[in-house]
């Protein structure tokens, strides 16, 4: 380590993205590093936890907690609040507060990224969707439509605009000091041009996977996202498929309410149970196909059945059929064909030996070992 750093991190709560900043905040603080956050109240405990001191937006307002449930009904009152100008008065008032050495900013908040350029801050840009998908696929486009608040923020900040001939999320990353993607790079699709400041560093946990421990009955973990998606249906649908199996289920709810399921006797529902506390008994998990989910279940060695609802997850579903990690269903499968999948998973041993392969390349990123020698190189 060339010195003590002092970082500066800003985070969101919208689910799975902040499972690496978390990841990374506790290796960052365990290495000495000082880590302040700015980010939303409730994720307060959970960083300081991992040896962080705390601020929460003042100015900058989050639409999801206020105006709706479900993240996706309100994609304009994000877009506000991830590329507005209230959030960028933030991170600058931060700045001007307290010295530090770099910024490192989830992906997708845009406007504190532009805030730290104009103090001439470092900064690191943290990918928790997949890289090559988000800026060469078909993601390069879908945020095109926030270009008007980005340039708006940009124009408050006396920033020069964009390069107008490149997707808004492409032109944003590529203006940071350094991109650490948290995601093996073989699982990411191939890159066409690969910029100079990206480092595919794995994926980053707060708790490493346990030592494998599989007897008796399989275990299926049900999971379907950290917040509401309307996914009660599928739920449903999914514990009804494995009923007639010779297993046990567990299955987390993600926001949906314990009065919409009708759980078989073989099934344990949960509001919520840590994926790493189960996953080294866990023998196959269905899913929604979060990259979060993903990766916990590919770093214990554990094949999945992806069922994406929406977002980025398709992408992640492709690449889990891809590289033979699991099967890509479609959300509205029929039970019958879920049972299949399940079913193909359990005996096919082909999946499970990929996923043991994928879970080795996963190790040999360190659990943020790579993304902490990167951020100290900016020091």
């Amino acid at each position: 380590m060339a010195r003590v750093g002092r970082f500066l991190m800003v985070v969101w709560a919208a689910g799975g993205n902040v499972a690496p900043s978390a990841g990374l905040a506790k290796v960052l603080s365990g290495r000495g590093h000082q880590v302040h956050v700015l980010g939303s109240p409730v994720l307060q405990k959970r960083f300081e936890a991992a040896g962080c001191t705390f601020s929460a937006f003042s100015r900058a307002r989050e639409a999801g907690l206020i105006e709706v449930d479900v993240f996706d009904d309100n994609l304009l009152g994000w877009n506000r609040f991830i590329s507005g100008t209230r959030l960028a008065d933030d991170v600058t008032a931060e700045l001007d507060r307290e010295t530090v050495d770099a910024v490192i900013v989830d992906c997708a908040l845009s406007a504190a990224l532009f805030a730290a350029e104009t103090r001439g801050v470092p900064t690191a840009t943290l990918v928790h969707v997949l890289y090559a998908a988000s800026v060469e696929g078909p993601g390069a486009t879908q945020w095109d439509a926030i270009r008007p608040l980005v340039d708006s923020t940009r124009k408050h900040l006396e920033l020069v605009a964009l390069d107008p001939e490149r997707p808004v999320l492409s032109a944003t990353w590529n203006r940071s000091d350094l991109v650490i993607a948290c995601t093996p790079e073989p699982f990411d699709f191939p890159l066409k041009a690969r910029p100079a400041n990206l480092r595919y560093v794995g994926p980053i946990f707060e708790e490493m996977p346990g030592a494998t421990s599989r007897s008796g009955d399989p275990l299926v973990l049900v999971s379907f996202s950290t917040t509401n998606m309307r996914q009660g249906r599928v739920l449903q649908r999914v514990l009804d498929a494995l009923e007639p199996l010779p297993l046990e289920v567990l299955c987390t709810l993600g926001g949906v309410s314990v009065g919409e399921l009708h759980p078989p006797g073989n099934a344990t529902v949960r509001e919520w149970v840590p994926h790493m506390e189960v996953l080294s008994r866990v023998s196959a998990v269905v899913t929604h196909a979060g990259l979060s989910t993903v990766m916990s279940s590919l770093a214990s060695a554990v094949p999945l059945v992806c069922m994406p609802l929406g977002r980025d997850q398709p992408w992640n579903a492709e690449r889990v059929a891809a590289l033979g990690l699991g099967r890509y269903l479609s959300d509205e499968s029929s039970a019958d064909i879920i049972r299949e999948a399940v079913e193909d998973i359990l005996d096919d041993g082909r999946f499970m030996l990929e996923a043991q392969r994928m879970a080795e390349v996963i190790a040999s990123y360190g659990n943020g070992a790579k993304a902490v020698s990167e951020l100290e190189a900016l020091l």
